[in-house]
């Protein structure tokens, strides 16, 4: 079994214990912490990615949606408190279900937006969640590289700034608050998923990154860990160059896993932690080496 098929299955029983266990799990699922970061911008915390709420003059922006319809019913509740309106759109940074399976929470023709990668991954890699009435809140407007709105006195852009995590995550230019949320291009101290399958790559992440460098922001929200800055981005993209080195040393020297595993040349990973949701999703240091010695010797398939 691979080592993304691991992560995707431990989610699944977490998802699971949720769903059967009791009181106590049902308001763990359904607690969400709050950070205000400007008058009208709030990041929501929970179990799940970080979702961000803008409050706009026509109603709440909400970026991703955590990882249950319960959820989704309590961002849809927080975001009319902090805003005094309803969901107007929901923008969905890529597929994985921690980002998406609150949107059958919202209101049916909400507008819904993703690239056109995240949503042909949600048919097809996801496709089991994605009926009958939760079709309704999937993806309605998609784009391929970079998509700018204006909505109700705020400008928001949408870029797809290359493969990383997926090959079709999003990042969202909140450019009136000069802030940025980045889904899970990137993970602050935490170890990333890396998702081969779905067309992530460790050797083209870092050049991803720089294209997001590039772009004009002061703070950093990530897919999942606290709000950061710049700092936090190339703290990351350190990482992620190691990593990518550990796979062509691997190449060049004939490592087998094992022996990448040993001598992966990986240090900017100190403080670095598991995300842990009840119980740990397997996303650690021998995950993210793995992933890199599977995409760099091609001991992977891809399924979208």
């Amino acid at each position: 079994m691979s080592m993304m098929k691991r992560w995707h299955m431990a989610l699944v029983v977490v998802v699971s214990l949720l769903v059967l266990a009791g009181a106590y799990l049902f308001v763990q699922a359904r607690s969400i912490e709050v950070e205000k970061l400007s008058e009208d911008l709030f990041v929501l915390r929970g179990f799940g990615g970080n979702t961000a709420v803008l409050r706009t003059d026509l109603g709440a922006v909400v970026v991703d949606t955590m990882t249950l319809p319960l959820q989704g019913e309590r961002i849809r509740a927080i975001a009319r408190e902090l805003t005094g309106s309803e969901t107007i759109m929901i923008i969905n940074t890529h597929y994985h279900l921690d980002h998406t399976h609150g949107n059958p929470a919202f209101e049916p023709g909400t507008r819904v937006l993703s690239t056109e990668r995240t949503l042909s991954h949600l048919n097809v890699l996801d496709r089991g969640f994605w009926s009958e009435d939760s079709a309704a809140l999937l993806p309605n407007e998609t784009f391929t590289d970079r998509h700018t709105l204006s909505v109700g006195g705020k400008t928001i852009d949408l870029i797809h700034p290359g493969p990383g995590h997926t090959d079709g995550d999003l990042v969202v230019v909140f450019k009136d608050e000069q802030t940025i949320h980045m889904g899970d291009l990137l993970f602050n101290h935490h170890y990333p998923n890396i998702d081969l399958e779905a067309g992530g790559t460790v050797t083209g992440w870092p050049s991803t990154l720089q294209n997001v460098l590039n772009l004009d922001f002061d703070r950093v929200l990530p897919g999942h860990g606290a709000t950061t800055d710049r700092a936090g981005i190339v703290q990351f993209q350190t990482f992620l160059e190691q990593l990518a080195e550990t796979g062509r040393q691997a190449v060049a020297n004939s490592w087998n896993l094992d022996q990448t595993l040993a001598n992966a040349p990986l240090t900017a990973d100190e403080g670095y932690e598991p995300i842990v949701f009840i119980v740990s999703l397997g996303l650690d240091r021998t995950f993210v080496i793995t992933r890199t010695w599977e995409e760099a010797t091609g001991n992977f398939k891809r399924l979208n």
